[in-house]
């Protein structure tokens, strides 16, 4: 069993697709835009953390992913985003 399940790439910008809310206290709202920093695993919740600052506000929000639940979950809730040159 692997503790680390990547999916993000440490210092990319994502935009979140829906608005939800994962965890106890982290709340997305559609069209916020993210910086991935890092993820983590918890044996107590057997869940994938991963851990996002918000551009605007700087707020840490954490993206809980079940163990069980296919990491191909994420592009429902958040797509890559890049400014137009």
């Amino acid at each position: 069993m692997s503790y680390t399940q990547p999916i993000f790439m440490p210092g990319r910008r994502y935009r979140v697709k829906q608005s939800f809310k994962s965890g106890s206290t982290s709340t997305f709202v559609v069209g916020e835009v993210l910086i991935f920093e890092r993820d983590a695993y918890s044996n107590y919740d057997n869940s994938f953390v991963y851990v996002f600052r918000a551009e605007i506000g700087g707020e840490t929000k954490e993206w809980w992913l079940l163990e069980a639940q296919p990491k191909e979950l994420w592009q429902q809730c958040f797509e890559p985003f890049s400014e137009p040159d």
